[in-house]
């Protein structure tokens, strides 16, 4: 079920640090978001002496990546001018430049055959027995990677990446890596999560169909 978000406007324009202006004509209430002037599906309102805009087409029209969770209820926004750093693990990883590399590589090149489904390019980045190899679907499907986070296993690291992911729906996906001596031992996928847009970079960007 779709839901619509109205808050304060001056909320908006605090956490997303943009400027968004409101212009009051005829009673109908205006915005304008740099410079350009904008229709939102629901009209703005007043409430409280306090205009009210509906947070999904105000941050969407600042370039901000809106998403809804249903399971817990959650309205998510993230700009996708910033990068996004969550410290999930809170560890501070003793890793050389050189050590990390191989661990970036390593996930490069595994995603890269996992969204081109070529079984024998995971073979050589994975240890053996390793049985988790990708079936069906729509490929090559993975539009975007980043890794989040990081830690430390008794035997290796484990590798926490967001995945973006526009098959049937565009989508958030949160993969865990472990990696023991520079192969990968496991891989899960620990959530997905439907979201309405994602900007890969200044001038590409992808919407939900």
């Amino acid at each position: 079920m779709k839901k619509r978000i109205l808050i304060p406007f001056f909320a908006v324009v605090i956490s997303l640090t943009a400027l968004v202006g409101l212009a009051f004509a005829k009673g109908t209430i205006k915005i304008v978001v740099n410079n350009q002037a904008v229709t939102p599906d629901v009209a703005p309102r007043m409430i409280d002496n306090r205009v009210m805009v509906p947070i999904s087409f105000v941050s969407k029209a600042l370039g901000a990546n809106v998403s809804w969770n249903q399971k817990n209820q959650t309205v998510t926004i993230r700009d996708n001018n910033q990068p996004q750093q969550d410290d999930v693990w809170k560890e501070e990883l003793d890793l050389s430049g050189s050590s990390w590399s191989g661990v970036k590589n390593l996930i490069a090149v595994y995603i890269a055959a996992y969204d081109s489904r070529n079984d024998e390019l995971i073979k050589s980045v994975t240890v053996d027995g390793f049985d988790m190899i990708p079936i069906g679907g729509i490929y090559p499907a993975i539009i975007d990677y980043n890794i989040i986070d990081a830690q430390t296993t008794k035997n290796g690291i484990k590798v926490r990446v967001q995945v973006i992911s526009n098959e049937e729906k565009l989508s958030e996906e949160i993969w865990d890596f472990d990696i023991v001596k520079g192969k990968i031992q496991n891989w899960g996928r620990v959530s997905t999560v439907d979201i309405n847009s994602y900007a890969a970079f200044p001038g590409l960007s992808f919407k939900n169909n």
